[in-house]
């Protein structure tokens, strides 16, 4: 083993560049800034990316559960697709870290899914079994190099537009229903979580102004469905049907 190497060395070189592996525990400089920053955005970014692997999942079991997809909006989830999804591609097209935008592509995956049982719990099979192919062909167009970079470019920068419009879709149809139906609490707060954190991460790992706007429209608008969920609390569908 080379001098100022330790069993640990592989990991932690996965987070940080070799200048702060040693800073950190050849010079025992624990407080060096800038290497403070990196290692925090850098365990950050990934924490974020590891816990986006389930962050639908509550969502998705709540449906499964009340077997309805009552109080979510179609457009809305369709939007998110398109932002997250285009935040993946333009972001591995860019050739950023992984650990800046990772999330991106799991919870594309998480909601192709959603759309997928939403069609199935409005009675349209054919549009289900149809979507994930259709959706999976774009996917493949987008980062296989055959579509210009310039165009992905143009794409991201839409990519507020989509997401105000997603959220405030959801935002509505929740002040009008005057319930959250099967939003679920658990992922609009990680939601909310994940994107307060990814400001901090864009903004140390790839500068890129487009996305660290994205992100704190993004903080802003999951706060208010938080708030949403949190103020409609006790309030369920059926009874609102009741008192109709």
């Amino acid at each position: 083993m080379a001098v100022g190497e330790f069993f640990f060395t592989p990991l932690v070189l996965f987070i940080v560049p070799k200048y702060c592996h040693d800073e950190f525990f050849v010079n025992f400089n624990f407080f060096h800034v800038p290497c403070l920053k990196i290692a925090i955005s850098k365990t950050l970014g990934y924490g974020i990316v590891v816990g986006s692997a389930m962050i639908k999942i509550p969502q998705i079991i709540k449906i499964l559960q009340a077997s309805s997809v009552e109080g979510l909006s179609l457009l809305s989830i369709l939007l998110e697709l398109v932002a997250t999804t285009t935040t993946a591609t333009y972001s591995f097209a860019k050739e950023f870290p992984f650990s800046a935008w990772g999330e991106s592509l799991f919870m594309s995956i998480q909601t192709c899914l959603m759309v997928v049982m939403y069609f199935y719990y409005t009675s349209r099979p054919l549009p289900g079994v149809v979507f994930p192919f259709l959706y999976g062909g774009i996917c493949y167009v987008l980062v296989s190099g055959l579509t210009p970079m310039s165009f992905l470019v143009q794409f991201v920068s839409l990519n507020v537009v989509f997401l105000v419009i997603s959220r405030l879709l959801q935002i509505v149809a929740n002040f009008r229903n005057g319930h959250t139906g099967q939003l679920s609490f658990i992922m609009v707060l990680m939601l909310f979580l994940g994107a307060m954190a990814r400001i901090f991460t864009t903004i140390q790992e790839t500068g890129d102004k487009v996305m660290l706007v994205t992100f704190l429209v993004s903080t802003a608008l999951n706060a208010t469905l938080v708030c949403q969920v949190l103020y409609y609390w006790n309030v369920k569908p059926d009874v609102k049907k009741k008192e109709a």
